[in-house]
């Protein structure tokens, strides 16, 4: 092991007995109840919010349940099925042709070799297996896809570069209600 991983090693290791005794902040509710009250609000950046009662960060957004599962249902449940379930059937059919041509991830344009590194990320960090399965074969198939389509790579790179990521990049309260999603937000410094 070099010094780096040795160090690497101890600060996560340090951090695995901090987070026994002070574990990370995540919402609460749901622990022990259905549903809890919330009241709609106005975030400073204009945004609706919603401050739900008992926990300490108000949540990004408003997700307005009786859309979700009223009026959006059978639309989302149709897009699920025609798109996502089509699309990833197809991509599992491609994904044969794709392991014979790929190129290694160290030999991708650098656009590509980091959007890899993020989507590598982005798997280890789910809990679900079946999301992990299907983030590995969107990894494959997309960096695939953009190393080999410079077109479509140049058009992904002018959009991302024109990203505010501040405006991206999660917040305390978005990372307080994720850790309820099934999802390991802090996995580069907790073994969850």
């Amino acid at each position: 092991m070099s010094t780096l991983e040795n160090m690497k090693f101890l600060l996560k290791s340090w951090f695995n007995v901090w987070y026994r005794f002070f574990p990370p902040e995540s919402v609460k509710y749901w622990k022990s109840k259905e549903a809890a009250r919330a009241k709609v609000i106005h975030g400073a950046d204009g945004s609706l919010q919603m401050q739900i009662e008992g926990e300490k960060y108000p949540f990004p957004g408003f997700p307005r349940g009786h859309v979700l599962t009223g009026s959006l249902a059978g639309v989302k449940h149709k897009l699920k099925n025609m798109v996502f379930n089509k699309a990833f059937e197809e991509l599992e059919k491609m994904e044969g042709n794709i392991t014979t041509d790929a190129v290694p991830a160290e030999k991708m344009a650098p656009a590509v070799r980091e959007l890899h590194r993020v989507l590598m990320e982005l798997e280890n960090a789910e809990i679900v297996p079946d999301m992990k399965g299907r983030i590995k074969l969107i990894r494959k198939v997309l960096c695939h896809f953009f190393n080999e389509d410079d077109a479509y790579r140049f058009r992904f790179q002018w959009a991302m570069e024109r990203m505010n990521m501040s405006k991206i990049k999660l917040s305390k309260a978005d990372k307080y209600y994720f850790r309820g999603k099934y999802f390991k937000v802090d996995h580069d410094i907790f073994d969850y």
